[in-house]
């Protein structure tokens, strides 16, 4: 969470001259926001959500290219992890001081506001703790952004990416 998908993954679409396709604003497109569905069908509901606009992304991308960008979350899920690990995907590792100017401007993450015990950032914390091994686990490539311009990260990102096509072949 908070990591800058977003803003790499357009980055990277526009040096690779494809489309870009964020999962959760698939997802909000189709079903509104985030925050309602966890209300109205908590997180179990909205990952089933996720993984519909994942799989739907991936097939979007095989078929005309694009960059996707998932939710912080959709590594939770097995079946994701395993087709995520069929493609180049990228781990974007942040710390603590670099996301926390971030979490404290946005206040539309349902799973730092749920609960009323624990602050934002012990949440972002616990949940970077539960999620990290699958987040390595999954990517093929792991990009430190907790320093660089989102330029110049992108430029890594699209380089790693090429060597990546060229040693399987261009496939």
């Amino acid at each position: 969470m908070a990591s800058g998908k977003t803003t790499l993954g357009r980055a990277v679409a526009r040096h690779l001259g494809v489309p870009f396709i964020d999962t959760d604003a698939q997802v909000v497109a189709h079903h509104g926001p985030i925050a309602d569905i966890f209300a109205e069908s908590g997180e179990a509901g909205f990952r089933r959500l996720e993984s519909e606009a994942l799989k739907q992304a991936l097939e979007t991308a095989d078929i005309q290219g694009g960059v996707v960008a998932t939710g912080g979350g959709a590594v939770v899920r097995a079946e994701n992890r395993q087709t995520l690990r069929e493609r180049f995907t990228v781990y974007l590792e942040i710390d603590e001081e670099t996301v926390a100017p971030r979490i404290e401007r946005d206040r539309h993450r349902p799973l730092l506001s749920r609960q009323e015990d624990e602050g934002a950032m012990d949440k972002w914390r616990r949940i970077l703790s539960e999620r990290a091994g699958l987040y390595r686990e999954t990517a093929r490539h792991i990009v430190d952004v907790r320093s660089g311009t989102p330029a110049a990260n992108a430029e890594r990102i699209v380089d790693a990416y090429r060597r990546f096509r060229s040693s399987r072949g261009g496939n």
